[in-house]
């Protein structure tokens, strides 16, 4: 009996040695074929040629391995591999389709010392942001499973699960940043002696990347067989955020009530609005489950927590109907984007929380027990959308980019105001086909020039002045019924800083800027200047410069309108309700108008703020 005993203690000590070293020789494969794609990436050569194979290899190198090395003996050999070759899988199919539907090339900078156009083959930070959060979910879920020998686990082995697997990659990151000091250490030390060897080793990437490997996969068996640690410190991080839940849910209360005296006006001109209200949605889930932890009587938070937790799952219906309002909103005024598209799939997803966890505020034998479920259901349907949105089924992409061409083929979008731009460099492969379609459109000469010009962009940001039929479709003309003269329309504009502006300078101005011009006489001559004002939708204060012609037909840019360009003087101009006075000793007369005046100063000087409006 003593020697079967001591034979299962035996087996017992060898199982984590042996773990550790197939960990090990993972993390080194690992680092050898990321070594190979980065070999390949510097010197421009197959496969890193074809995004289409490379994008796949790099994504299936980097994220397979990790989950090899973290379910080797936390799973069944049979579940982990066939896991391993799904996610695999999946990831190759994302990787493919992330470059496949991106734009084809990109001007970059090569090892020859030049610009060119170069194949695209590196896949989208988001999708690797995106990727690691939808494996961590999976792979969770997956553990879990295979642990209960069940499609949906108990939600105890769940808890358990996914904050380990959570405590195990914030561990090793700290590990490998660690590990990583210490060299930078040792080298800095040699230095002191001019032996730079050491320098230069951990410079070379052929050591660098595989002991980067190495080194997290050493971090991930030593948290792995050290489960008190884990434990100890999940425990720790759970008891800290359980009680930041009564702080966020008084603030959050206080928001919600003061908007009852302040109305929503002030929420919906924030253009970020729906991104704040989601973070305080996504905070509210996290902390309500730092205090709910595992469900476990033994575990049930004091009363305080409880009656907090209950406030904020109800608050979430709110905070995320505010949030779907919001987007609301600036789709039915703009339209979609990228990022509407996201955040409407987050709002999906936080809509789902909400229902749940209001359910969830029933008793039914324990507190928020029903979110135990709810919170595994959840999971799956955060996994179904990264799918679609990462995939043609929901590609933000070929959303935005078919509804904003629809948006100007109807009318809604002027071609003077429209994004081109964004179809370029945001709108990927869908992008490019709609911009080579209108660069052939058959009605409009100005979509034709914008168009074409978009697909020869090299650079986001590089201005690219307006054509005469671009400039006097993007500006509005005030008074109504007057015309911009020809010798304006074709003038080359000043583009330093000091004369700087969108409207005359930048043909790729975004479709949220507006332009006005409103032609005034300021000097008495007779003749009307012309003062441009523009302003990006969201912003409260309007800026504007003042043309003028010389005697030969030249135009240039005098000055800049020095005074509050806001909603009530833009109205005021807009209807003619203004009058010109002259102050001395100056050469421009002033504009009064609105309870204020305009004056045109020959340097820049600071705005200052508008009025707030109640």
């Amino acid at each position: 009996m003593a020697d079967t005993a001591a034979s299962g203690q035996a087996d017992i000590a060898a199982r984590p040695r042996g773990h550790f070293l197939a960990r090990l020789a993972i993390g080194l494969a690992q680092g050898a074929a990321l070594y190979c794609l980065y070999r390949a990436f510097d010197a421009q050569a197959w496969p890193a040629t074809n995004g289409l194979i490379f994008a796949p290899l790099l994504l299936v190198f980097l994220f397979v391995p990790l989950v090899l090395v973290q379910g080797l003996g936390e799973m069944r050999l049979r579940t982990l591999i066939v896991w391993a070759i799904a996610a695999a899988a999946i990831l190759a199919a994302l990787g493919w389709y992330d470059i496949w539907s991106a734009w084809p090339q990109d001007y970059t900078y090569g090892r020859d010392g030049r610009y060119a156009w170069r194949p695209h083959v590196l896949p989208s930070f988001g999708l690797f942001v995106f990727v690691a959060a939808g494996l961590f979910i999976a792979h969770a879920l997956i553990a879990s499973g295979d642990a209960d020998r069940k499609f949906m686990a108990l939600y105890t082995t769940h808890f358990d699960v996914a904050w380990k697997l959570g405590v195990q990659l914030a561990l090793s990151v700290c590990f490998v940043g660690a590990f990583w000091l210490l060299l930078w250490l040792g080298a800095a030390l040699f230095n002191l002696i001019k032996l730079d060897f050491f320098e230069r080793l951990i410079e070379h990437q052929w050591f660098s990347i595989p002991a980067t490997t190495l080194a997290t996969a050493a971090a991930l068996h030593l948290t792995d067989v050290q489960p008190a640690l884990v434990r100890g410190t999940r425990t720790l991080v759970l008891l800290l955020l359980s009680w930041l839940l009564p702080l966020l849910t008084l603030i959050v209360a206080g928001f919600l009530i003061s908007l009852v005296f302040t109305g929503l006006n002030p929420l919906w001109k924030i253009g970020h609005a729906s991104a704040l209200l989601l973070i305080a949605a996504a905070i509210l889930i996290i902390l309500i489950n730092a205090a709910h932890q595992d469900g476990a009587p033994e575990r049930a938070p004091p009363a305080l927590l409880r009656i907090a937790g209950s406030l904020a799952a109800v608050m979430l219906v709110p905070i995320v109907g505010l949030a779907a309002h919001a987007i609301f909103l600036r789709v039915s005024q703009y339209g979609w984007t990228q990022d509407r598209v996201a955040t409407a799939a987050c709002v999906i997803v936080a809509g789902c929380y909400a229902i749940g966890y209001v359910i969830a505020t029933a008793p039914a034998g324990g507190w928020l027990r029903r979110i135990e479920t709810w919170n595994f259901c959840t999971a799956l349907l955060i996994l179904a959308v990264l799918l679609a949105l990462f995939s043609p089924i929901a590609d933000p992409k070929r959303i935005s980019v078919a509804d904003q061409v629809s948006r100007l083929n109807s009318g809604k979008a002027k071609p003077g105001s429209f994004d081109f731009a964004y179809l370029r460099w945001e709108g990927g492969r869908y992008g490019q086909d709609a911009l080579t379609k209108l660069s052939r459109s058959p009605n409009s000469q100005v979509v034709r020039q914008a168009a074409d010009r978009a697909l020869k962009a090299t650079n986001r940001y590089s201005a690219v002045p307006a054509t005469p039929i671009e400039l006097a479709a993007k500006l509005t003309v005030y008074p109504r019924g007057r015309s911009l003269p020809q010798s304006f329309l074709h003038q080359k504009w000043d583009s330093s800083p000091h004369h700087w502006n969108d409207c005359l300078n930048d043909g790729f101005a975004p479709g949220s800027l507006i332009c006005e011009a409103f032609l005034i006489d300021l000097d008495g001559d007779n003749l009307p200047e012309i003062i441009v004002a523009q302003h990006y939708t969201g912003a409260s204060i309007w800026s504007a410069v003042l043309a003028k012609a010389d005697k030969e037909g030249r135009w240039s840019i005098v000055g800049r309108i020095n005074g509050q360009l806001c909603a009530s003087t833009l109205d005021a101009l807009r209807a003619g309700k203004f009058q010109i006075v002259a102050p001395e000793p100056s050469l421009w007369r002033d504009l009064a108008l609105a309870g204020g005046r305009l004056h045109v100063e020959a340097d820049i000087a600071e705005t200052p703020a508008c009025p707030t409006l109640h």
